[in-house]
């Protein structure tokens, strides 16, 4: 009888050990480890302070909330995206007249998404010719948690994609997690 109840004993804690030292796998998630603090705007109009533009420009919300045709428009127009179900936000900084090829977005990913493939969709989507005779050459998507910019805009108006992209990484305060060229 003590030898069945030592036997019982050992397996019980070998159970134990094993289950203790086994432990749970640590979920995988595709949630960002940093949130950027501010909005969309907040963010555009820091960006554009830390790096000046020469044009009359201004930030458009960008309503992910509007399914209309305009809104689906308004949507792929700004974010290259063919539906807003990843975001949570998003805005745009544009100039107000005339045809300059400049577009600065920003957008935060929804909890879940994976920032990187939600800018990767952007970069693949965005148009650089969405404007009357002139066009983007100078293009690059940036993140740094939940929040992905894109940042477009033709050399011949000497700017460039990456002092941008600078500002940007200023503002958001850390290393960026990717950008993509």
């Amino acid at each position: 009888m003590k030898k069945l109840l030592s036997i019982l004993l050992v397996l019980a804690m070998a159970v134990s050990l094993f289950t203790a030292c086994g432990g749970k796998k640590a979920e995988e998630t595709t949630a960002p480890a940093v949130s950027v603090e501010g909005t969309m705007e907040e963010l555009l109009n820091q960006v554009i302070a830390q790096r000046p533009v020469e044009f009359m420009g201004g930030v458009i919300p960008i309503d992910l909330t509007d399914t209309s045709e305009d809104g689906a428009w308004a949507v792929k127009s700004y974010t290259g995206l063919e539906d807003a179900g990843k975001l949570t936000e998003a805005a745009a900084y544009e100039p107000m007249i005339g045809s300059i090829a400049f577009s600065m977005v920003m957008v935060r990913v929804a909890p879940g998404e994976d920032a990187k493939a939600v800018a990767e969709g952007m970069k693949a989507g965005v148009d650089p010719r969405k404007w009357i005779c002139v066009e983007a050459d100078d293009l690059l998507v940036a993140g740094r948690g939940d929040v992905v910019m894109l940042i477009m805009v033709s050399s011949a108006n000497e700017m460039t994609a990456q002092s941008f992209v600078d500002a940007f990484q200023k503002v958001v305060g850390g290393e960026l997690d990717f950008v993509l060229e």
